[in-house]
């Protein structure tokens, strides 16, 4: 019993050595943004803003046209006004590409942090620590705005909301990881692959559409990228009501575990790779 009791006070100091110095890496970080650049730290929240503002300003104008005047007259406006329903799918992609798609730059930017005590792994966690906590004011700040505007706001079920943003940042740190690795081989390849998943994800995670308003034969196109699944399921996270056929909760669960779990044992087998990659 005394060697657990052990085992388990070493375990949790080591832990919270760990996690002290992520936390101060995050805020390393966070100071040097705001130095480096015009807008300092706030750059995480302004260049989200734009494009999410971008793509409701399309959506809604579109709505507009194709309605005659009106905001209405889709399916969607049954259970989401066009804002609610463009941000809630934004919320849940905007951490993914940020997290998975700018954990390769991550590493490049942060190679004079590089010593004995830091390893790569801490770094990416603190580059994910700063862009959730950028996107967490810039999700809990528009929703305050919406529900201000509107008075149309509602989460019927916070605790899966809130499971859903956690398996999206599991999910993108396994990818952001993967993508690491496949920089430090070929970084052509590694640009081309990051563009495309750009392009990819923003027209197949369902920022623009509800699944439910696909044909059947279309679904299978779309059912297979585990960010659509967590969006979808916020957007049921807000309203109950809304339908979300072909959408599975332990689907994402599945590709989050694996990709997280592939992820690790890639960095633990081939951890060199990184600092040979930053050295570059």
């Amino acid at each position: 019993m005394d060697n657990i009791m052990i085992f388990l006070r070493r375990f949790w100091a080591a832990m919270a050595r760990q996690i002290s110095t992520i936390l101060a890496l995050a805020a390393y970080e966070n100071d040097r943004k705001s130095t480096s650049s015009s807008v300092g730290s706030w750059e995480s929240l302004i260049n989200p803003l734009q494009i999410m503002l971008f793509f409701i300003g399309i959506r809604i104008g579109f709505r507009f046209l194709l309605s005659g005047g009106s905001l209405g007259g889709s399916a969607t406006s049954l259970y989401f006004n066009v804002v609610i329903f463009m941000a809630a799918g934004f919320t849940i992609y905007f951490p993914f590409r940020q997290l998975a798609i700018q954990a390769l730059s991550g590493l490049k930017l942060r190679s004079p942090l590089y010593y004995k005590r830091i390893e790569p792994l801490d770094i990416l966690l603190a580059v994910s620590i700063n862009n959730i906590r950028a996107l967490l004011t810039l999700t809990l700040g528009l929703m305050a705005l919406i529900w201000a505007l509107t008075w149309d706001f509602r989460m019927d079920s916070p605790g899966l909301a809130l499971c859903i943003y956690l398996l999206t940042v599991v999910m993108a740190i396994g990818f952001g990881i993967c993508l690491v690795f496949l920089g430090s081989y070929n970084k052509f390849i590694t640009r081309l692959i990051k563009r495309l998943i750009n392009r990819i994800l923003i027209f197949t995670s369902g920022l623009f559409f509800a699944t439910f308003e696909l044909p059947l034969y279309t679904r299978p196109f779309v059912t297979w990228n585990p960010l659509l699944h967590a969006v979808e399921l916020f957007r049921y996270s807000l309203n109950n009501e809304y339908p979300i056929p072909d959408i599975s909760l332990s689907y994402l669960i599945w590709c989050a575990l694996i990709l997280l779990g592939f992820s690790l044992i890639l960095y633990r087998t081939n951890e060199s790779l990184l600092l040979e990659s930053v050295d570059d």
